[in-house]
Order: C-alpha cells, then sequence, then structure tokens
C-alpha cells in the first residue's frame, strides 16, 4: 500500500496522464493477492462503488459511476479508479485511485476534460489523512468481500451508480470510433450496449467511453 503527496508519472488508463500537483489530494495504490484471476472481473466497479460510498458517509451526494472506472458528479470527474494486474503464479492486482480534493486553477486549465474537486462539493472540506484512512479501511474489506465472492455483491447496486444508464455514448479507438446506446453491466462487469440493433458488450477497458450529448 502506497499514498503518496504528488506523483511525477501520475497515469490512467491507456496511459493518459493524470496530473497529481503537491499536497491537497489523495493519490493511492493498493497491491492485493486475489484467490483467481477469473475473479478480477469487475473489480474497478466494485472499488467505485466502495469510493463512492465511502465519500457518501462524509456528505458527498449525487457521484455515480462512468463504466468502468471514472466517478463523476454532473458529468465532471471527481476520481479515477485503475486496476492493472500482476498476475504470474500469485495472481496480483494493483489498485490505483486519484481522489480531487482541491485543485488549483492552473491545473484545472491543463485538464482536457471537466473535473471537479471535494472542495467545491464539501463544506467544510473532509481530513484529508481521515479519509484517505476510511477509504483504505474499506478498500480492504471490499477486496477481503471480492476475493471470494466477486462481482455478485454489488451487481443489484449498479443500476444507481450506473452514470451511462439509457445514454448515447462514443466508444473511441485508435481505429476509429462509433455511436451506441448503454444498457447497463452483465454479471462479469462488462458493458452492454446497443448498436445498429444489436446487444453486444464490451470488456476492453482500454477502450474510451464519452457522453455522445
Amino acid at each position: 500500500m502506497c499514498l503518496a503527496e504528488t506523483q511525477t508519472a501520475g497515469r490512467g488508463r491507456r496511459g493518459s496522464q493524470w496530473l497529481s500537483p503537491a499536497s491537497g489530494n489523495i493519490y493511492l495504490s493498493i497491491m492485493h493477492q486475489l484467490t483467481s484471476e477469473s475473479v478480477r472481473n469487475g473489480l474497478s466497479i466494485a472499488i467505485g462503488i466502495t469510493l463512492i460510498n465511502t465519500l457518501h458517509n462524509e456528505g458527498v451526494t449525487g457521484l455515480q459511476l462512468k463504466w468502468p472506472n471514472d466517478v463523476l458528479h454532473n458529468r465532471r470527474k471527481l476520481a479515477g479508479i485503475l486496476v492493472e494486474s500482476r498476475y504470474g503464479n500469485q495472481n496480483f492486482v494493483t489498485i490505483g485511485i486519484g481522489l480531487n480534493l482541491s485543485l488549483p486553477d492552473n491545473v484545472l486549465s491543463a485538464i482536457p476534460q471537466p473535473v471537479i474537486s471535494l472542495e467545491q462539493l464539501c463544506n467544510p472540506l473532509p481530513c484529508r489523512n481521515l479519509l484517505a484512512a476510511k477509504i483504505i479501511q474499506n478498500m480492504m474489506e471490499t477486496l477481503t468481500l471480492f476475493s471470494h465472492r466477486g462481482l455478485s455483491d454489488y451487481l443489484p447496486l449498479w443500476p444507481q451508480y450506473d452514470a451511462l444508464h439509457n445514454q448515447a455514448i462514443n466508444i473511441i479507438s485508435d481505429d476509429g470510433q462509433f455511436t451506441a446506446l448503454a444498457c447497463g453491466i452483465n454479471e462479469h462487469g462488462e458493458l452492454r450496449y446497443m448498436h445498429n440493433q444489436q446487444v453486444a458488450y464490451l470488456s476492453n477497458s482500454h477502450l474510451s467511453i464519452r457522453f455522445a450529448s
């Protein structure tokens, strides 16, 4: 487990840069051993729901999860989650969490998407150290539960957290993009969508998902 004051090479999915100004935010990484590789399916969803619930207990409401790993408030990004496999014979994963508590103007202007911080949502702002401790405790409990039960305890909760519910989305890859209708997730945590009158599933979180409007 590692907490950092800043990151010189912070990143998100697809290698995108995660700006990490010194002090004021939470940059957290947790390495955990799963019971098997197959259990990993949907882990970012369980982590995202846990993070939202932790923040809700601090009085932060109106948060949703944009599949697979962005915590949003009114479509503005508050936190990002990155789950990376560290397999071999021991089935390790590393979970990275970046949570905006306070963002200076020069950082806000450098981020190429709508973002928000807890400073804009909370008064008073929670103690960063206490909040980090609560996040870590809740994440460890979630990882223990997920290792034994997978996504099953989180699937019934998904509709209330789903920022993409019945939304037109653009699915973007290096080869191009297309527009589809988001239709929830399946039991493996894959995004369900409708395209050209056909239902399909997306498991590759290395693609980008954007609201179409």
